[in-house]
């Protein structure tokens, strides 16, 4: 295998490509990758869309029309994480023992250039058997809007696999998520008198040891594939200055869903528990409306996209599990919207996100093969 295959040399040009979502301090966004995938695949004679979700924030649909009434979506994101802090160059991308290091190569660029170049190579052989439609959506690392327009523009597909560093397993299952604030009040004095005054801090201590509690609680619920749902502070605020009584404190929690719960009733849920604990039955509490609301997403292993990609990966000696994960995707709102989707994709989560962030060429190659040989089955 040649470093320089063209799924490879495309992979390096993408994470050359600073995508970093705007939620982060050195994010700019989304329109200089998807200006450069819009052209590759025009240039390869692919049809193109573009769908604006922000203003200079567009996904990006890119399809080759099958021979028959079956429609398969691949989709992944554009996006990635903040680069700050990354041991090494995150927009110089490395080619060392095999592997491609830079921000964005394992989640999820490796992906995407699978994706897109395998549509490249079926489009040279003519019409495949099935319409394949590539979306490469924005937003993905912040709040799913990407995904969201491309459901609300009425998207239709038989079945979906959405990219992912799954380690070129199929993945049926993930968690969902649901994020929020907890705020407690208090009375503001100066710290020479902190008796003339309410400590907030000290109040959302009662709560933080509550909240220790309730996830402890949680994780005596299990899935057979995700495990347990989770609670996890990951932010805290308070306090005006050194000498101040703090009269305000806040916290944001992430609170992670089994497959089939109700983001929206876990958060009502959470908020009836703390409510009930004697020790903050006198709390000033109070509960934000949720910042975001994402469900799981299960599908049966006898569902469509499950069947097709493991006859694909069989043709190519591949051998996947099917699994869970305990993070979550853009393939819950699929599924949400009548798509069944699972996770499929080259890379392993462990590197995502990661100082050194890699993903192994390898396995970007054996996926291209993957989608290519999905788009190339014979229909039943």
């Amino acid at each position: 295998m040649k470093e320089f295959e063209p799924v490879v040399k495309l992979l390096l040009d993408l994470v050359a490509i600073p995508s970093v979502n705007p939620c982060f301090a050195d994010g700019k966004g989304e329109k200089e990758i998807a200006d450069f995938v819009a052209e590759y695949a025009r240039k390869a004679g692919l049809e193109v869309h573009r769908q604006p979700v922000y203003e200079g924030r567009d996904n990006v649909l890119i399809g080759i029309v099958g021979n028959s009434n079956e429609t398969i979506l691949l989709e992944t994101h554009l996006d990635t994480v903040t680069a700050e802090g990354m041991a090494i160059e995150p927009f110089n991308p490395q080619i060392k023992d095999g592997k491609v290091f830079g921000r964005g190569a394992c989640d999820a660029k490796a992906s995407l250039a699978a994706m897109l170049q395998a549509l490249v190579e079926v489009a040279r052989r003519g019409s495949p058997n099935r319409t394949v439609w590539l979306a490469a959506v924005v937003d993905e690392e912040n709040g799913f809007n990407g995904v969201q327009k491309l459901m609300a523009s009425g998207f239709k597909a038989n079945y979906a696999i959405v990219g992912e560093p799954t380690s070129l397993n199929i993945v049926i299952a993930h968690k969902g998520t649901v994020r929020g604030n907890i705020i407690t009040r208090g009375v503001s004095a100066h710290s020479s008198q902190p008796e003339k005054g309410l400590n907030a801090v000290m109040h959302m201590a009662k709560v933080l040891a509550a909240l220790e509690r309730y996830d402890s609680e949680l994780r005596m619920r299990l899935h057979p594939l995700v495990g347990s749902p989770t609670l996890t502070v990951t932010m805290i605020q308070g306090g005006h200055g050194s000498n101040l009584v703090p009269d305000f404190c806040q916290v944001k929690v992430d609170r992670r869903t089994l497959p089939n719960e109700d983001p929206l009733a876990a958060w009502d849920e959470l908020k009836r528990f703390l409510k009930s604990q004697p020790e903050l039955l006198e709390l000033n509490l109070e509960f934000g409306e949720p910042e975001l609301l994402n469900w799981g997403m299960e599908v049966p292993e006898n569902s469509l996209p499950v069947k097709r990609l493991s006859v694909a990966c069989q043709q190519l000696n591949l051998q996947p599990q099917i699994i869970g994960v305990r993070y979550t995707s853009d393939a819950s709102f699929l599924v949400q919207n009548g798509i069944p989707a699972v996770l499929f994709g080259p890379g392993s989560i462990e590197q995502a996100h990661t100082a050194e962030e890699w993903v192994e060429i390898e396995q970007v190659v054996a996926a291209q093969k993957v989608f290519e040989t999905l788009a190339l089955l014979p229909t039943e």
